[in-house]
């Protein structure tokens, strides 16, 4: 007798929004987390990232000539495994930022560009349930 078979499980936060993994949590909750863990993912975590991939392995590339700002991103994005969807945005939306760092060979425009934007999205998220814009 043949079994039927079941769709494979999404991924965990598939949802409408991409807050689905939070839905069962109260809003205070969130909310808290969000502030605590604002310094820590929303700068501080960002910001090492970009020591690393940008000030200490993309100099170290040199071998790969123009090809070295596509493998420092495709390096990162793979970083990231836990989120492998994630990957070819990363690979989309991170690039020009990390060229850009590569060709002017400053570091601090991808600093501006990483760490500036996930500080600024955890804020929005912040201000969004604080104001009850956004209700879990």
């Amino acid at each position: 007798m043949a079994t039927a078979m079941r769709p494979p499980a999404a991924p965990q936060g598939a949802g409408p929004d991409g807050t689905a993994y939070l839905q069962g949590y109260s809003q205070d909750l969130v909310l808290t987390t969000l502030l605590i863990c604002a310094p820590f993912t929303g700068f501080t975590l960002p910001l090492l990232e970009e020591y690393y991939f940008r000030g200490f392995l993309l100099p170290r590339l040199p071998q790969l000539g123009k090809w070295a700002p596509f493998f420092n991103t495709f390096f990162f994005s793979v970083y990231h495994f836990w989120a492998p969807w994630t990957v070819m945005s990363k690979l989309v939306f991170l690039y020009p930022g990390v060229w850009l760092a590569w060709k002017k060979q400053d570091i601090r425009i991808s600093i501006a560009m990483h760490p500036g934007s996930a500080l600024l999205m955890t804020m929005v998220g912040v201000i969004a349930l604080a104001s009850g814009a956004y209700s879990m």
